[in-house]
């Protein structure tokens, strides 16, 4: 008798071509869960050898098509993965079994889920930052991928058909429903809700609560009309913000900082042609070009330094994407 094949006839990915393309997943979201749901029905959340894990989705763990949904799935966030090469274990994500158990009628929360994995891959947390309101034609869409994002022409056409499908099922750029939209006037005339650093909010799109716990406001774009959260991939309108608790205020009181927070940190000596600032205390982080340099309030408080942290997380990642465009 003819030994099995280590491959079954599944729905296998097709070969993409090897180049230096950025990662990308290599099927869509809802196929994804399908394959969580696989794997839950053989392992539950235990952990299981990548030999093992892999049969659950008709493959041998060296084949290609194992290989390929081990990555997509890590993109997506459905499963955890510990230890290196072929001595890797693998298991459901906490997120893919949220989305997995949740049996309730009211499913806002389970779609809320299912939104934030379909954008956890990187590449399409580019298109849907580039193009939040709907995807623009493909010769558009895949310019930027080439040119902006370094994608091959063959990997940049592979992805942007995933990703079509992934919206589509999401529902990414599905429009309100006429019933639900407002009148014409008032509409225009609405004005975006008081919003502030720190304030706790909930984001609602098309009806849908997004943060089953709200998120926290870390700042705004430079025309003033999106926010950023701790909770969202990129920036939500306004609009879309409902508050659900504001951000306390400044002069309530405050524990001081903790010197411990502050130990550690190099803070060379001024120089005697340097003039200090009354007042200031001054921390300065070695990196690989150079020394960078913070100068903040002495007295400065806990409630202070968490306001900083919000404000210097998106100085970060602005001039870490402007970086990396260089």
């Amino acid at each position: 008798m003819a030994s099995e094949p280590d491959v079954q006839t599944t729905s296998q990915p097709s070969p993409r071509r090897e180049g230096r393309s950025p990662g990308y997943p290599y099927f869509p979201v809802d196929k994804a869960i399908e394959r969580a749901r696989q794997l839950y029905a053989q392992e539950a959340s235990h952990w299981a050898p990548l030999s093992s894990a892999t049969t659950a989705w008709g493959y041998s763990a060296k084949s290609s098509g194992g290989r390929q949904t081990v990555a997509t799935m890590k993109y997506y966030a459905l499963i955890e993965v510990q230890g290196e090469g072929d001595g890797r274990k693998i298991r459901v994500s906490d997120i893919a079994k949220r989305i997995l158990l949740d049996e309730r009628e009211d499913d806002s929360e389970k779609r809320a889920l299912i939104r934030e994995v379909a954008l956890s891959p990187s590449a399409h947390r580019a298109l849907f930052e580039e193009y939040g309101s709907g995807l623009a034609s493909d010769g558009t869409v895949l310019h930027f991928l080439m040119f902006t994002k370094g994608y091959n022409r063959e990997a940049a056409r592979d992805l942007l058909e995933e990703f079509k499908q992934t919206a589509s099922y999401v529902g990414l750029y599905q429009p309100q429903k006429e019933v639900d939209k407002p009148p014409l006037q008032e509409e225009n005339d609405r004005v975006p809700p008081e919003v502030k650093v720190g304030d706790r909010v909930q984001v609602t799109v098309h009806g849908q609560d997004l943060y089953p716990d709200g998120a926290t406001v870390l700042g705004f774009s430079d025309d003033g009309l999106w926010a950023f959260t701790d909770q969202s991939k990129g920036g939500v309108k306004l609009e879309e913000i409902t508050v659900l608790e504001a951000a306390k205020p400044a002069d309530m009181e405050r524990p001081t900082i903790p010197a411990s927070l502050l130990a550690g940190v190099k803070r060379p000596d001024v120089s005697e042609g340097e003039a200090s600032i009354t007042g200031t205390r001054k921390a300065v982080f070695p990196v690989s070009e150079g020394d960078v340099a913070l100068i903040f309030p002495k007295d400065i408080t806990a409630e202070g330094l968490r306001e900083l942290g919000l404000y210097l997380n998106i100085f970060l990642k602005k001039e870490e994407a402007a970086a990396t465009k260089q």
